[in-house]
């Protein structure tokens, strides 16, 4: 299993601006964590407000930000679920269904949206990338929102 950390004395700096939080409810201690450790690095590299929102199931995180995007007030969204391989085919369908609808979203929104859905064979393969550790992988969601808010605004 291959893990990284985020040197954050390199994650950058933003002057304001709002981001949303989504993320599901299934395995919601796990995506909490993610949601805690990405909400705390937006706010420590100046995020002004981080909105927090739940929705049913992944599935439903492309709806959630396209209607939030159409307000036009966000400066980046972070889209946070844990979906686990069962032994049907429904955990492909979820999985590439709603990365190709986020990836819609932001690139018509002209919005950063940043999918950190982890996709896993083994529930335990979540528990590493999602605990409260420098391998929490809202880290790098948060680092991500913040390098391409940079990005968008310097070149608007």
């Amino acid at each position: 299993m291959s893990l990284t950390a985020i040197d954050k004395s390199s994650v950058p700096r933003v002057n304001g601006g709002i981001v949303a939080v989504l993320r599901s409810k299934w395995h919601k201690e796990l995506v909490l964590n993610m949601a805690t450790a990405c909400t705390r690095v937006l706010k420590a590299h100046g995020i002004e407000k981080v909105e927090d929102h739940e929705v049913p199931g992944t599935l439903e995180l492309p709806l959630a930000v396209r209607v939030l995007a159409e307000k036009g007030v966000y400066d980046g969204f972070v889209c946070l679920s844990v979906v686990e391989k069962g032994s049907t085919a429904h955990f492909d369908m979820i999985v590439h269904a709603t990365t190709q609808a986020l990836q819609q979203v932001s690139v018509e929104q002209k919005v950063p949206v940043i999918n950190e859905i982890i996709a896993v064979y083994d529930i335990a393969d979540a528990i590493a990338r999602a605990s409260d550790d420098e391998f929490n992988k809202g880290i790098e969601a948060a680092a991500a929102t913040l390098e391409m808010i940079n990005f968008v605004r310097a070149n608007e």
